[in-house]
């Protein structure tokens, strides 16, 4: 077994963590607001995803240490604080001018990264610690130190920006993909699944308030209109999709590392930002119409797919078949396709993905209620 089954309690202290993310998410999502000529440069959707991997690899390295060996411990908790001083520093200096401050981010990231080197350095010197975490360890420890090595070194260097920025990347990829190479061999890594699932879906209500923070200002007596009725129906369905998979279908009680669970939230966050700022690039006169449409789409793509790709860790008699899968895709393309050929007509086009999020929402819930039925398991009432 590689899931530890007995529930973990979330602790205030990781909510009030999390209370930072709600800042620094809104940043980052300033980072694909701005248009040039109509449409978004690839640059500034490459500081977009760099920047998503920098905090969602460090919220998620964070949750994992917590979820394996946290406690509110003194220690555990200083280390949190300042991790949350660097996280608003960092956050602050997220921005279409990022580069200016290239500096001093490199040196908050590559602190930031570094408490987390010392909270599993004192983990693994721990007496109570037995020799199979120590060996999880160390793959964590190889993570974090590669980490910000390569980011101080991105810092320190005597190169020109550009050769700087390139390691900086290139650090920050390689603490994205470490995890993936060193922990899928390692056959004594454990996770509690339970609170794993309740932390990172914190984390994606979190994006959703992003998201409602961008509709309230279709809820105001100047502005409101049929615009903000389906804006409001999107994001309840595509919450209730998500809702219904992860709070009810998966199996709470599989092997599964969690890898896959957390390497599959990255499309999820990336995809709700998307859909956000599209809200107003279709509202937008300047902006290039297919452009819209298409960024918007990619965003819905992205969240549902990888929703979708959960499937197979569902309890056994909610595992999707591949009729449910092809249903699903084929409600996607041909709103995308329809909302493609009507592209310069805004309305037509949220019209259309309104529906669309209902029907995947509505898809799901007749599975969930229809296999519980079968299953004679308990369902949702409507009372």
């Amino acid at each position: 077994m590689t899931t530890l089954i007995k529930h973990k309690r979330v602790e205030f202290s990781e909510l009030f963590y999390d209370l930072v993310f709600v800042f620094a998410i809104s940043k980052v999502t300033t980072l694909i607001d701005h248009l040039h000529n109509g449409i978004l440069t690839w640059n500034s959707f490459l500081d977009f995803f760099m920047a998503v991997l920098v905090l969602t690899d460090s919220w998620m390295i964070q949750t994992v240490y917590t979820n394996r060996y946290g406690k509110n411990s003194l220690f555990n908790m200083v280390i949190m604080f300042i991790k949350m001083g660097l996280l608003l520093f960092i956050a602050n200096m997220i921005g279409p001018d990022w580069q200016q401050y290239f500096h001093y981010l490199c040196w908050a990231i590559g602190t930031l990264t570094l408490t987390l080197f010392f909270q599993y350095l004192v983990e693994f010197f721990r007496k109570s610690t037995d020799d199979v975490n120590r060996e999880s360890i160390k793959g964590f420890l190889w993570i974090t130190g590669l980490g910000s090595l390569g980011v101080y070194l991105a810092a320190l260097l005597p190169l020109p920006i550009y050769v700087r920025v390139y390691i900086f990347f290139a650090s920050i990829l390689l603490t994205f993909i470490m995890p993936i190479i060193l922990l899928s061999k390692d056959k004594h890594y454990q996770v509690n699944l339970p609170h794993l699932i309740e932390r990172i879906s914190l984390l994606v209500i979190i994006t959703f308030g992003e998201m409602i923070m961008e509709l309230a200002n279709f809820f105001t007596i100047e502005n409101f209109s049929i615009y903000s009725v389906l804006y409001f129906i999107i994001m309840l369905s595509l919450f209730l999709f998500y809702f219904g998979q992860f709070d009810h279908a998966i199996d709470e009680k599989s092997d599964q590392k969690g890898l896959f669970l957390i390497y599959s939230h990255y499309p999820i966050f990336i995809g709700l930002m998307m859909m956000t700022v599209s809200i107003g690039f279709l509202q937008n006169p300047e902006v290039n119409r297919l452009f819209a449409t298409s960024f918007s789409y990619i965003g819905f793509g992205l969240f549902q797919a990888a929703v979708l790709v959960n499937g197979p860790y569902n309890k056994h008699y909610l595992r999707y078949s591949k009729s449910y899968y092809c249903v699903q895709a084929t409600l996607y393309l041909a709103a995308l396709i329809l909302s493609l050929i009507f592209a310069s007509n805004p309305i037509i086009v949220v019209s259309i993905t309104t529906i669309l999020a209902l029907a995947i929402a509505t898809h799901f819930i007749y599975f969930y209620v229809t296999q519980n039925k079968k299953y004679s398991k308990s369902n949702w009432g409507f009372f």
